[in-house]
This record gives C-alpha cells, structure tokens and sequence, in this order.
C-alpha cells in the first residue's frame, strides 16, 4: 500500500486475546477498504500475527465506509478479509457506512426455540461478566445452569422448564456482557418467554426475581402444556385467525410476529392439520420445538397458581423503556407484576407492534440477544413494512458458533454503523470449564 493509502485507510483496531479475533478497518470510500481488507489478508498470509495490524487509532470520521471481520484463528481471519476483497458473502465479515444508526439500539430477546446443544459454554471460559451471572443464576434456577449448559444434554428438545431457563440464562448473561463494554439499550423488547430477561435488564426485576419468574412460568407451562403444539405459518393474523377458526379442535393465534408471519398453537393434531392444510396451498409453515401451547386456553387451568406464586412481586420501574407484547398500549402501568406474566403467558405475543412503536420512535438498529436469532426475519419485515431504510438488524448468538465469535462479530457490526470500540478491547478469556463447579442448592 502506497503512503499515501495509509494516510487513508487505517486499521482502527483489533482484539489481541486470541482466540478469537475482531479486526476493524476504516476508509473513506469501498475501493481503499477493499484495498486494505487485501493488504491485510496477505500479510497475515505471509506470516504477520493480528495484533501487528493494530497501529495507533486514528480518529474517526461521520459517513467512513467501516469494515469488521472476526474469527476464532488467522485462517478464518485470512478467509474473511479475503472474501470481504473479493466481493463474497461470508458470516466472517460486516461491513457498513458510519451513520449514526448505532447510537440508539433495540435490545431483543427471543422465546422458546433459539436453543442448541453447546450454547453458553464459551461464555462460561471467556467472559468473566456473563460468567458470574451464569453462576449466579446456578443456584437460582432448579435445575442449575453450569452443569446442564456444560453437558451434551441442554436442552434442545427437553420440556419447557428444563429449557427455558436455559434459554433465559444465556440471555442475561450475554446482556450483562455488553453490559459490561459499557453498551446500553435504547430500549427493550421480548417475545413470550423473553419478555423475562426484558425485564430484568430494563430494571424491573432483580436477577433473582426474574429466576424466580422464569421457573414459575416454564413449570407451570410444562404441566398445562402436554400435547400441544406450535408452528409459525407465514401469513397475515386475520387470515390466520380466520384459518384457525376452520380447523376442528382447539388451534390458536399465539403470536403476531410479522406482517406476515404468525405463530399458531392449539391441540397438537389440530396444529398440524392447519400446518399441512397450508404447506399443500403453498404456503411457508415451520414447526416450532415445543411441546406445549403457551399463549393459548391450554394455560388458563394454571393461571390461578402463577399469580398466587408471584403474587408478592414488588417490581421497581423501568429504567429502560421496556415496550410491551402483551398489552395494546406499549408503556402500561403494572409492568412485570404477576398478572401481568399470566397475561404474559395467555394473551397473544403482539412483537410486530412492538417493533413498529421502536421504528416509529427512530430506532434503526436492532440486537437479538440469545443462543440463535428466532426474530431476526420478523423484525425485518416489520421494518420494512414501516418504511425503515437500510437498519441494522444483528443477532447476538448463532447456532454451533461459540460465542465469543458471534459476540465479536456483532460488536464489529455495530461498530461499522458508527459505534465507537474501546481499543484495545478487554476480552481477555477466563478458568478453564473444569474449574466452573455448579452451585449448591438446597
């Protein structure tokens, strides 16, 4: 590269605690970024460790063209620049104009189905922050988390009270974790199970009491929820609901999620005679990994029970705006109190609204936070639905991707829309898993 391109182009950071790797470029135009994602590639080809790609930070400029790639070693790291230089997609690399549109981020967490074996391990031996909050919840939750997240067997296709805590804890974790690089929502928005971790990180709840939540609520669904079923269908809730209504036995409407994506649960052999019904006319039907029906009359035996067990909840106001998907007004009074998560667990998920009230409010940038993106597609076409050019809409977790990987991805994602990093950024890997011992609980 001529001198006159380094006076262009600089590398505006990277992650020197491998593994893995955050490398960050900037430039004023895609020509010279390509250039040096080029450079890059070649010197780490030729032998040159990642942390020499890191020279004194320059200061960064409004509308620079920002380029990021992460990888667990130099060879994925070589990969991403050298696909990003040929004009190749890869999941290595993020690139985007620094517009501004990070400076205010949506915090969304999904429900029941983000969960794959082998997730939260790597927040376990990496972040010291997500760690502790892992522990922490070890001894809260029934069944602990360490152990389970530690083993083969963690969930991918147990019972709602073995699973969504799970699902819930490396939520939290992951949260407290970008927590912890000083990262803060603009607000917060959850889908059914999610809404738990909603309100434990706009304040609302204590991690404690939001264990104590999470457990009623994945308990109490286990018991009520045998042979149910879930499928998300790919169509508007008025056909839906209209669909349902035409379908013998008991299938419902549980969640909007999309303009045209809807969530239906009911009787299993209801459920599935909907879903074949419209796969046969065409249209996009996925079951859902469950074997209970949340958001439905199968619930309303239990609702009793879970406002008598949490009727002594007490929770403090929001500190974050925490919009709604239960309730038709957004910001209700009565956020996070027993009946409020027996709504939570009977009424429809209204996350389609939810997202329109953060676009409406000029939100641009949207994180998903948890084991695998579920809302990803939703938000999208919700976004699109409300007008919203080029957003910024980035999970968190991806499946059989550990996390720190996925972590640093998003971080670089973020950056790219105009975030600014603390360099060098201190992600320095923590004990080993053998030294992570479950918690006793009596």
């Amino acid at each position: 590269m001529s001198s006159d391109s380094e006076a262009a182009v600089s590398t505006d950071g990277s992650v020197p605690a491998p593994p893995p790797w955050l490398l960050v470029f900037s430039a004023d135009g895609r020509g010279e970024l390509t250039d040096a994602a080029r450079a890059a590639a070649q010197s780490l080809t030729d032998g040159a460790r990642p942390e020499s790609l890191v020279p004194t930070r320059r200061a960064s400029r409004p509308g620079e063209e920002r380029l990021a790639v992460a990888a667990a070693d130099r060879a994925g790291l070589v990969e991403g620049l050298s696909f990003f230089a040929d004009g190749l997609p890869s999941p290595r690399w993020v690139s985007g104009r620094a517009d501004g549109a990070a400076s205010r981020v949506a915090w969304c967490f999904g429900g029941h189905g983000s969960q794959w074996p082998g997730m939260g391990r790597a927040l376990l031996n990496w972040s010291p922050a997500a760690a502790k909050v892992l522990t922490e919840l070890d001894a809260l939750l029934p069944f602990g988390v360490v152990e389970p997240l530690m083993s083969s067997a963690d969930g991918e296709t147990g019972s709602p009270d073995t699973t969504q805590p799970l699902i819930f804890a490396v939520q939290v974790a992951t949260a407290h974790w970008l927590r912890s690089l000083g990262l803060r929502p603009a607000a917060v928005v959850g889908h059914s199970l999610g809404e738990v971790a909603a309100a434990h990180v706009a304040g609302a709840l204590t991690l404690a009491e939001a264990a104590r939540v999470v457990t009623v609520r994945s308990s109490l669904l286990t018991r009520a929820g045998g042979g149910g079923a879930m499928a998300t269908v790919g169509l508007d809730r008025h056909t839906v609901e209209r669909r349902c209504a035409e379908i013998p036995g008991t299938v419902v409407v549980a969640a909007h999620s999309a303009p045209s994506e809807t969530v239906v649960t009911g009787e299993a052999e209801a459920t599935r005679a909907l879903v074949a019904e419209l796969e046969a006319e065409g249209v996009r039907c996925r079951t859902i990994r469950i074997n209970a029906a949340s958001h439905s009359p199968f619930v309303d035996g239990v609702l009793p029970e879970m406002r008598d067990a949490l009727a002594d909840l007490v929770p403090a106001a929001p500190r974050v705006p925490w919009i709604s998907t239960v309730d038709g007004e957004p910001d209700p009074a009565g956020l996070a109190t027993a009946d409020y998560w027996a709504r939570n667990l009977r009424r429809p998920v209204r996350f389609t609204q939810a997202v329109s009230v953060l676009a409406r409010r000029g939100i641009r940038a949207y994180v998903e936070i948890g084991p695998h993106p579920v809302l990803i597609p939703p938000i999208r076409q919700t976004l699109r639905a409300e007008g919203i050019e080029d957003p910024l809409v980035i999970a968190s977790g991806q499946r059989e991707t550990p996390e720190p990987v996925s972590l640093l991805r998003l971080l670089g994602a973020l950056h790219c829309r105009g975030l600014e990093l603390p360099i060098p950024l201190d992600v320095r890997p923590v004990q080993p898993p053998a030294q992570h011992k479950p918690a006793e609980r009596g």
